[in-house]
């Protein structure tokens, strides 16, 4: 109850939240010149770890870790406390980066209200003076997750964990496999049931419309491992059992990392556990990817969009046209029915290509042509330079864009 009225913005009870803010950074003041003290000799600050999610706890946390090694970020003479619950997103992963930095857990409802609603406020005056600080995923860190290595390693027993683990769903020790991934809105209903996040809703898509594409795996001898936690529905049942529903049969903490890991790609559409891969430098396929203006962060990845619809010129939207509407990043679920767009997913064939494509780039097996250099080239000259993404070195999907030249005009 206090932190939605302290969060509040109404004017009514504006006058309290000045109050209140008065007198907590007055509370504050002991403590930040205890550390204003002992920063000549040892600067303490305090990280708040986004451990909600999956993909902001795998993401943002080793993005820090990447700027950190890289000098980005100054070390010396500092130690850094991260702050984290008790209950976070995933277990394993948090354990991971426990191994990297020195990470506080704190209960779940201390920590939402106390740290994520009032200590790391940007009106607190820990944040204010430099000594607290969110982990925020900042955009084009292409070189960071295209040249550096992962930070997180599995121990020789996390390592046998996972060799029982793939055992147990049916693979050999030399047998390779993709993670497919399709992503719904059931997890988040769960998670925040009293949020209205239906804005999320235009990512979502179905699960089955991968299949081809994992059939295409299994085809040429790995396996298909359909990821996710809160899963919508189950595979429906398959004669071919190299793709394997691990999200309703085998689902673990530890079995969402290790298997994101250690998969020859990942085929899914850029949310959540797909962050996961993304840590590890495991190759991304991306399909369905609603905003144009975020795609894969690695030159490993290669994505395809959505297509956008306009009721109005009863056509597809060019690409131009997507970033001009500026509602990319949507957060209201009205917001492409008042512009009049029907968003459409993309289609089995078109997951299928892409998973072509992926594979055989992996394989050195792909063969691009002249056409398809120009179509790359022409597609990221759309981006101006202030764009969230300019610059980006992952690839749109080659027989996407042979098949779709109309959206570049």
């Amino acid at each position: 109850m206090l932190k939605s009225i302290i969060q509040s913005e109404s004017n009514y009870i504006k006058p309290f939240k000045i109050i209140f803010w008065s007198v907590f950074n007055l509370v504050l003041i002991p403590l930040i010149l205890l550390l204003y003290s002992i920063k000549p000799i040892l600067k303490i600050q305090f990280l708040k770890i986004r451990d909600e999610r999956i993909g902001h706890l795998a993401a943002n946390t080793e993005l820090f870790l990447r700027r950190l090694k890289s000098g980005a970020i100054r070390k010396k003479r500092t130690l850094l406390l991260a702050i984290a619950t008790t209950k976070p997103s995933n277990k394993q992963l948090l354990t991971m980066f426990k191994r990297k930095m020195i990470v506080i857990q704190l209960p779940k409802t201390l920590n939402d209200f106390f740290l994520n609603g009032v200590f790391f406020s940007e009106k607190s005056l820990l944040v204010k003076s430099g000594f607290g600080m969110h982990l925020p995923l900042e955009w084009k860190q292409y070189y960071k997750f295209s040249s550096r290595k992962p930070n997180l390693e599995f121990t020789s027993s996390e390592e046998k964990k996972g060799k029982q683990l793939l055992k147990k769903i049916g693979l050999a020790d030399k047998d390779w496999f993709i993670c497919f991934h399709a992503r719904g809105s059931l997890y988040l209903k769960n998670k925040f049931g009293n949020r209205d996040l239906s804005h999320h809703d235009f990512r979502d898509w179905d699960i089955d419309t991968a299949l081809k594409a994992a059939k295409y795996a299994t085809s040429k001898g790995g396996f298909a491992i359909r990821m996710g936690a809160l899963v919508e529905k189950k595979l429906p049942k398959l004669k071919n059992n190299r793709i394997i529903d691990y999200a309703t049969l085998y689902r673990s903490d530890f079995g969402d990392v290790y298997l994101s890991a250690k998969c020859k790609f990942f085929l899914g559409d850029g949310c959540g556990i797909h962050q996961v891969s993304q840590i590890f430098n495991v190759p991304e396929a991306w399909v369905n990817v609603l905003s144009i203006e975020n795609p894969p962060w690695s030159e490993k990845g290669v994505f395809i969009p959505k297509k956008w619809w306009s009721i109005e010129k009863k056509r597809f939207l060019t690409f131009k046209e997507i970033l001009d509407t500026k509602i990319g990043y949507a957060t209201e679920p009205n917001q492409y029915a008042k512009a009049k767009i029907r968003i459409i997913n993309n289609t089995p064939e078109e997951i299928l290509d892409l998973a072509i494509e992926v594979n055989e780039r992996i394989d050195g097996n792909w063969k691009t042509t002249k056409e398809d250099e120009e179509l790359q080239k022409k597609y990221k000259s759309l981006f101006p330079k202030n764009s969230p993404c300019y610059g980006f070195p992952s690839r749109i999907g080659a027989k996407f864009l042979r098949e779709n030249k109309r959206l570049l005009r």
